[in-house]
């Protein structure tokens, strides 16, 4: 076991002396930049076969769409027809039978109080009027023939005959069919009542034209008139009377009260056992059978497609078939992923030059991609909604990158969400209209409606560009104008959102856009006071750098509001110690004269140290703070270079030009490349006694030579085409400054006296 333990000890030292050598893998990335490119665009192409394979596939037709050919069944299909269904077990339910039970303590009441009266005539047997007041304190009212009658029953032995008087009404009222009417609301069509009385063993079916309803005083008055037919003629009038007074409502405004009382509880009971008892109505399709003719889908049409799509979607074949355009979809979206990066790699380099903005880019970009596809999964959405993410995508790329290049970018967005959406390669085409007004618009943005100006624009394009399609298409003008209307709606909205996610763009990114830039160009920026006021000649020098660099950069198509800005800020570490440097200097009179050349030159480089501090402490954006040691880049310091090599002795060594360089960096991008020729060539210019035409252009030519062949465009991708032309301004921006001026009458003689 010891010569093995002893052996793993010392592979774990080879281990750990080359990871402290070499670093780990995941360490080592950053230095790799063709790898973390690489692996990048792997899991870009990854994920987004991931986001258009999510959701399998999606149905593609929508309501008033105009299809050319009748849609067919692909298997054999059963669909339940949810709308005639519930149609069907609606008219069970509305048409089941209403309960009624029968008020068995009204009946007794009435009969109660109808008997009652002979009890009354026997003890008022002699006086009428008592009779007639007592019978009335029971609800009998009786008149003159009614309370005769009813003295002459009271006279007899035998008081069956009354009894069976009293019998035969409230017999007579129970299959009078005088029922309680529904509740307030009720929309429900019965053919059929069932009546329950809880003395019979059976119910009672009877049709609902047959009942009489409480509420209709005139039916009520009829069922009392035909029960009171069963009595004595000389009764039928008191009793009508008295029975009509028994049903009258307990409270004012109330109706008169039924025999029948509704059964809420049975009869919804009932309902609801007759609506679940019809069964689904259900259409059975066999392979080749129409779903939908030729010519607009209508609502019913779209939900039995969306049903046959889902069952077709869970038979086997069609899984089989799935994974064939799963794998279709894949190889599709690796191409367009590679072949975008590769084209990015082999002409535009630079574009995706910085790892972090290059994989917060593919996020992005993945996410519209995504939010693309889910709301096409979740939502029943137009397609021309896409557009409006395509737009989105377009103008932060547009914004981000100022670049033609990422037209490339926006191409293949559009072909993944052309897929996610399954759309037509016309529908390809208006995404790349309206990216294409998004990219090449928005190359300068300089004020803030700029982005909103250019959305209106793209909003028009697709506009104009769907209902184009729509109408080659073959479709309504109304399902055109629809989807339109959503392109342009989607396009402008995502054009505001653009506009307001701008300020977190620029912080992200670490960029700064036309707008930022221009108001980091005011004069009345702190920064720029302080120069003002500490520094006025690099204050001067700074403004003609500008000028200078503005010109010479539009010239060759870069980005000459930057290097403007960048000009402004070049120089502000000398505010400082800004009586060390010669613009700002009194003739005559240099603070050099008392230091050494070594001294000199730290106080000199110095000023590019100051700068980067003071850009940090008063939030200059990031993309203006290579311009404070990028426009020197690692150049000699000529004055104090020459002044040390005059100043060493004999037996001194060589002075080498090495230690009187700036730190640098060199030029890493066009612009700051030529803020370093403006600001040499101004310099130069300005120490000129006589600049004509010849001698500027002799002195831009000179350094453009001096600072090509000193390396320092080495970092950037300045070619020699583009510093011809960035001569050739420089010259005329030069002559133009420094252009001569007339001797006015007087002003010669003065300048013959001063120069004798």
């Amino acid at each position: 076991m010891w010569p093995f333990a002893k052996r793993t000890a010392r592979q774990k030292e080879i281990r750990r002396t080359k990871a402290e050598r070499h670093g780990t893998w995941y360490r080592r990335l950053p230095e790799q930049p063709a790898t973390l490119a690489a692996l990048s665009t792997v899991a870009t192409a990854v994920l987004a076969v991931l986001v258009l394979n999510a959701g399998g596939e999606v149905l593609d037709f929508r309501v008033n769409e105009v299809v050319p050919r009748a849609i067919t069944s692909r298997i054999v299909l059963e669909i339940e027809d949810e709308r005639r269904t519930e149609q069907m077990r609606l008219r069970a339910r509305d048409r089941s039978p209403n309960f009624y039970k029968l008020d068995v303590s009204l009946l007794e009441d009435i009969r109660g109080r109808l008997a009652g009266a002979l009890t009354l005539a026997k003890a008022h047997a002699h006086d009428p009027q008592e009779l007639v007041r007592a019978a009335a304190e029971n609800n009998v009212l009786l008149d003159e023939a009614g309370w005769a009658e009813l003295q002459r029953l009271a006279a007899l032995e035998d008081a069956n005959e009354y009894k069976h008087v009293v019998d035969a009404v409230i017999a007579r009222l129970k299959t009078s069919l005088l029922v309680e009417p529904e509740p307030a609301g009720t929309r429900r069509t019965p053919t059929e009542a069932v009546l329950l009385d809880p003395t019979l063993p059976r119910e009672i079916r009877r049709p609902m034209a047959e009942l009489r309803f409480s509420n209709d005083p005139a039916a009520v008055a009829k069922v009392v008139e035909e029960s009171v037919r069963m009595t004595t003629k000389p009764l039928r009038e008191s009793f009508q009377t008295s029975i009509l007074a028994m049903l009258g409502p307990a409270a004012e405004g109330e109706m008169l009260r039924p025999l029948f009382r509704f059964d809420t509880n049975r009869s919804v009971q009932v309902a609801e056992a007759a609506k679940e008892n019809v069964p689904p109505v259900v259409h059975s399709y066999a392979v080749g059978d129409p779903l939908t003719d030729a010519g607009p889908i209508g609502a019913d049409e779209l939900e039995l497609l969306r049903a046959e799509h889902q069952a077709y979607a869970q038979a086997v074949p069609a899984q089989r078939q799935a994974w064939f355009r799963v794998f279709g979809r894949t190889l599709l979206a690796f191409l367009v992923v590679l072949g975008v990066a590769s084209y990015m790699r082999r002409y535009q380099q630079g574009v995706f030059s910085n790892h972090f903005r290059r994989v917060v880019s593919m996020l992005v970009l993945l996410l519209i991609l995504g939010v693309t596809r889910f709301v096409f999964i979740g939502m029943d959405v137009p397609p021309h909604f896409a557009i409006g993410m395509q737009v989105l995508a377009a103008g932060l790329l547009a914004v981000v990158y100022a670049d033609e290049a990422v037209f490339a970018i926006c191409g293949a967005l559009a072909i993944l969400i052309t897929m996610a959406a399954q759309e037509s390669i016309a529908f390809f085409v208006i995404l790349l209209a309206v990216s294409g007004t998004m990219v090449f618009g928005l190359r300068v943005v300089r004020y803030r409606g700029k982005i909103v100006l250019v959305g209106t624009v793209a909003a028009t394009m697709a506009f104009v560009a769907s209902i184009a399609v729509g109408l080659l298409a073959g479709q309504h003008f109304n399902f055109v104008l629809i989807d339109s209307l959503w392109a342009a709606g989607g396009t402008l909205m995502a054009a505001f959102v653009v506009e307001g996610v701008l300020p977190g763009i620029e912080r992200l990114f670490r960029l700064s856009t036309g707008m930022t830039l221009l108001e980091w160009c005011d004069a009345s920026k702190t920064l720029m006071r302080m120069l003002a006021a500490e520094a006025p000649g690099t204050y001067n020098h700074s403004l003609l750098v500008g000028a200078l660099a503005e010109s010479a950069a539009e010239s060759i198509g870069a980005n000459g509001l930057r290097c403007r800005a960048g000009s402004y800020y070049h120089d502000i570490g000398k505010i400082n110690k800004p009586e060390y440097f010669v613009e700002n200097q009194t003739a005559g009179l240099s603070r050099h004269d008392k230091l050494s050349p070594a001294m000199s030159l730290l106080v000199i480089i110095g000023h590019v140290k100051d700068g980067i501090e003071m850009a940090k402490e008063y939030g200059l954006p990031a993309s203006l703070h290579a311009f404070i040691p990028e426009h020197h880049g690692t150049t000699v310091v000529q004055y104090f270079y020459h002044a040390a090599s005059q100043a060493r002795g004999p037996n001194d060594p060589e002075v080498s030009d090495t230690e009187f360089r700036y730190p640098g960096p060199r030029p890493q991008s066009r612009e700051t490349a030529i803020v370093m020729l403006c600001d040499g060539v101004e310099g130069a210019v300005r120490a000129m006694a006589e600049p004509t035409p010849n001698r500027i252009e002799a002195v831009v030519s000179d350094v453009i030579q001096q600072r090509l062949a000193d390396g320092q465009f080495d970092d950037c991708d300045l070619t020699f085409r583009e510093l011809a032309v960035i001569e050739k301004s420089l010259v005329k921006s030069l002559c133009g400054i420094y252009h001569s001026r007339i001797v006015y009458p007087g002003k010669e003689e003065e300048k013959k006296s001063a120069a004798s």
